[in-house]
């Protein structure tokens, strides 16, 4: 049998939260990794280095997602799921990218800016769900 790594993994699921600092605790409390808060979402790590996105179901943020208790950013071309490739750099998102084209995939242009450190770009699935590649966030602490 053919050893086959795949070229990405889950790299967010959202969560609506009543309150972010005790969700944070919560899930620090589970053994997972908190990683950063900021006003509008706190960040958890799992296991395989995907981020849990605590954030305020009364937040302004928080009405960018979709009308459920989890969801991902509809500005993203209808974003359903993130996927996270193994590379750190713009670089390697641009290679991962380019090899997508070659294979037929039209992605969108990588975004200008990065979005919390990540570089990103978006695509649509052939039922029109969108999907979004970002550059990994995984540290040097293992996952």
């Amino acid at each position: 049998m053919e050893e086959f790594v795949p070229s990405a993994a889950i790299a967010h699921f959202v969560m609506k939260v009543k309150d972010i600092e005790s969700s944070y605790a919560f899930y620090q409390g589970l053994g997972l990794r908190g990683i950063d808060k900021f006003p509008e979402m706190a960040i958890i790590e799992l296991r395989g280095g995907t981020h849990l996105l605590l954030a305020a179901k009364d937040d302004p943020m928080a009405g960018a997602l979709h009308a459920s208790r989890v969801g991902q950013r509809p500005d993203f071309i209808s974003e359903k799921i993130d996927l996270m490739i193994a590379g750190h750099t713009r670089a390697d998102l641009e290679k991962y990218r380019a090899e997508l084209m070659a294979n037929g995939y039209s992605p969108a242009d990588i975004a200008e800016a990065p979005l919390y450190g990540h570089d990103y770009f978006s695509m649509l699935d052939p039922d029109g769900h969108g999907v979004s590649v970002y550059t990994s966030h995984c540290g040097d602490k293992p996952v």
